[in-house]
């Protein structure tokens, strides 16, 4: 016999066999063995979770030899042939390939015929998500009243996709995600019977890689088995055949950044490009970690039998805080955002890392370096800063993030601390729009969280209105122009005077440019003649 792929040759032949859908199961077993059949149902759910198989096990179980029941015997001539996939009244359908109104309508024309061998004619109708407009409706009244020996069983892992036409004419089951755990005992229970020899953490790295996909996982066992069977497979060796970083890589990669060491945190990504790693990879898989060590955090749930790393976690989750943790992995979640668009996945990665040392690393150091003995004297040395509102710039980054039309509004606005946990915002005269916009209640709540969160306390805010600073400015800008025009007049005048000098090879004995000529320029000025050797003495 020709070699099978895992997950055909270990596809369920028994709803029993089915992992992770106990509630999907239990729905066809209850109905079957009451006879309740429906002439239509829509299994939803994503990729590699048993839908497919699901509706093969419900065309068996209709049209097995000992009647209808949710255990058929799979041993029959129609529970052999539908396993097999050569029954002629089970037909399955690819609708990402016969999408068209031509198709359905020879569909139409074949359900009149009564089955051939067995006792109903299925039409298991796969990626239905990907039929036309046209082709719903030319399949709505068929898929409304069907002929008594036929049961429609649509496949879809975008429902959404759906017209509400077809999805109120079909008993909809949903079909989700596999669970880790129940992933994992499958993992172990086909390498045992392949004779493999896997350490346990693998099984774990491949469901966690999969993402709830039995399909997937068992094609990422399918590549660890070929890798050899001569010595056990380990994490790293797995890691290495599945492009994927493991636990121990990730343990040593925060405690690099929880010690703040930014160049060797930098030098183990560069390590792991080497090793054929692309950023998303990277970025996917540290964010899964992310997000299993805040679980940790929160919940101090673990398997029992990943002692080793759960006596890690303990330890890396006693050195950073929660808050910590979520910043870092709100960070991670928008790097894989901004990959997409980037030419330079590599330089974005790097500075996340750089962010994500700052969230982690630095709390742990105001607590070393903060003197205990005199936290008077340490506040009134920050005082001066604070009033200068030097941390306004931050706050207005924080506020960017929350609500960015409230951080143009800021934008206008002059801070001024005037007392404890007391801010006053100044708007010039021709900003009352954004005045008024920063007090309404929504926008001034946002802004007094992010200043709590940012320096403690419960914060008063004032807007008030500068009448005097457009008059303030425009006296600057006067006196600036005037010295501007002064300077420029001055330096002509000079260039002027020096010319002279030279050429009655004189001295400069004293020099003062007056008012008039400064205002009006030398053609305008009205220089006093001497009346010696004036025309009119002359006449």
């Amino acid at each position: 016999m020709a070699y099978l792929s895992l997950y055909r040759k270990w596809r369920p032949s028994r709803f029993e066999e089915v992992v992770g859908q106990e509630v999907s199961v239990r729905i066809l077993t209850h109905s079957l063995d009451k006879k309740r059949l429906h002439h239509a149902y829509l299994f939803c759910g994503p990729r590699g979770v048993g839908k497919t198989t699901t509706a093969r096990l419900l065309a068996m179980a209709v049209n097995c030899e000992k009647g209808i029941t949710p255990q058929p015997c799979g041993e029959c001539e129609s529970c052999r042939t539908i396993q097999e996939g050569n029954s002629l009244d089970v037909v399955e359908i690819d609708a990402a390939s016969h999408r068209g109104i031509d198709e359905i309508r020879e569909l139409r024309e074949r359900v009149k015929y009564v089955p051939l061998q067995s006792r109903f004619k299925v039409y298991i109708i796969d990626e239905a998500h990907m039929l036309t407009t046209e082709a719903f409706n030319a399949l709505l009244k068929t898929l409304e009243e069907p002929p008594e020996h036929v049961i429609f069983v649509l496949a879809t892992t975008e429902p959404r996709r759906l017209p509400d036409t077809i999805i109120s004419r079909c008993v909809k089951i949903i079909f989700n995600p596999l669970p880790e755990e129940a992933v994992v005992k499958k993992l172990e229970e086909i390498a045992r019977e392949e004779g493999a020899a896997i350490e346990e953490e693998v099984f774990y790295l491949i469901a966690r890689k999969a993402g709830g996909s039995m399909r997937d996982a068992e094609g990422m066992l399918e590549q660890i088995l070929a890798w050899g069977e001569e010595e056990p497979v380990d994490l790293a060796t797995a890691s290495l055949i599945l492009r994927e970083i493991d636990s121990e890589d990730f343990t040593r990669l925060l405690e690099l950044i929880i010690k703040g060491d930014k160049g060797g945190a930098l030098l183990l990504l560069n390590q792991w490009i080497q090793r054929g790693l692309s950023p998303e990879d990277i970025s996917h898989s540290l964010e899964s970690y992310l997000r299993e060590l805040l679980l940790f955090r929160l919940t101090r749930k673990q398997d029992k039998k990943r002692e080793k790393i759960r006596k890690e976690w303990q330890s890396l989750t006693k050195q950073v805080s929660e808050e910590a943790l979520q910043k870092a992995l709100e960070r991670v979640s928008y790097l894989e955002f901004e990959l997409r668009r980037s030419s330079q996945p590599r330089v974005l990665l790097e500075l996340c890392l750089l962010d994500i040392i700052k969230c982690l690393a630095q709390p742990g150091l105001p607590e070393e370096k903060l003197p205990e003995e005199n936290p008077v004297k340490e506040e009134v040395s920050q005082k001066p800063e604070e009033n200068n509102g030097n941390f306004w710039p931050e706050i207005l980054q924080e506020v960017k993030k929350a609500k960015i039309s409230l951080y143009a509004f800021l934008q206008a606005a002059d801070f001024r601390e005037v007392g404890s946990s007391h801010a006053v915002l100044s708007f010039s005269s021709n900003c009352q729009f954004h005045k008024e916009s920063v007090e309404r209640e929504e926008n001034l709540s946002i802004l007094k969280e992010v200043l709590a969160k940012r320096r403690g306390g419960n914060w008063k805010i004032e807007c008030v209105i500068n009448e005097k600073a457009p008059e303030v400015e425009v006296e600057r800008e006067r006196e600036d122009r005037k010295e501007k025009r002064e300077e420029q007049l001055s330096h002509n005048h000079k260039s002027l005077m020096g010319e002279v000098i030279d050429l009655f090879s004189g001295v400069l004995v004293d020099y003062s440019l007056s008012e008039e000529i400064a205002k009006g320029g030398w053609e305008d000025a009205e220089l006093e003649k001497s009346d010696e050797g004036s025309p009119e003495d002359a006449s």
